[in-house]
């Protein structure tokens, strides 16, 4: 007697195409996600939310409770921060800093060079020191004018400035000895790169960067509506 063979029916899964679909759309967008956090600009360190709280890192000119603040980062061997400094300068601060609407915040800070070290600490440093006798504002000119000349970014050009502005030469002198401040220097200059700045002069205008030596409207421009006029 013969067997019948017995026959299996054959199940087949059907492909949930509706599933695949989603979890292809799914990776899609995690994918682009991730490449729009990979290129996402980093936050900013704020320069003058530092200085604010690092008073001991910057110098204050003007009213410090003014109503709009620029934080300018200058290295004095650098002949834009010069022409700043000796052309537009004077004329913001007749104009917004003497009157008391802007306070402006100076980092000390020093370029550094290929080799690694910084050429115009010695300059900064002296500023510093110019600033314990309450004559930073003075001296940070003076400094820029000898550009320049033998006696730029030396301690004879540093004395000859501190005598014109007729400062307490011994107390001058034993700062630059002893140079407290190159510590104070470096940190600055690692903040001012963590805030964005790549070159000299910088300026941070409502904590906006404005880099170079801009014409004088251009200062004008950005303070003038920040004060409402």
């Amino acid at each position: 007697m013969t067997k019948r063979a017995r026959t299996r029916k054959s199940t087949k899964k059907q492909t949930n195409w509706l599933l695949v679909g989603g979890l292809i759309v799914g990776g899609v967008v995690i994918f682009i996600g991730l490449i729009a956090l990979a290129f996402r600009e980093p936050n900013r360190l704020s320069l003058l939310g530092f200085c604010n709280n690092n008073p001991d890192n910057c110098i204050v000119v003007g009213d410090a409770d003014a109503e709009v603040a620029v934080v300018e980062v200058s290295d004095y061997g650098c002949s834009h921060c010069r022409d700043f400094n000796l052309e537009t300068g004077p004329l913001l601060d007749a104009q917004y800093i003497e009157p008391g609407e802007v306070k402006w915040v100076v980092v000390p800070f020093a370029l550094q060079n290929q080799a690694g070290v910084f050429p115009t600490m010695p300059s900064a440093v002296a500023a510093m020191c110019a600033n314990d006798q309450g004559a930073f504002a003075d001296f940070h000119e003076a400094l820029f004018a000898l550009q320049g000349t033998a006696s730029f970014n030396t301690e004879a050009g540093f004395l000859q400035a501190a005598d014109s502005l007729e400062m307490d030469i011994d107390a001058f002198s034993s700062c630059l000895d002893d140079n407290p401040y190159a510590d104070i220097i470096l940190e600055n200059v690692t903040m001012a790169q963590q805030a964005g700045v790549n070159s000299t002069p910088s300026f941070f205008i409502d904590g906006n960067l404005l880099p170079g030596n801009q014409p004088l409207s251009v200062f004008q421009q950005r303070i003038n509506s920040l004060l409402g006029s």
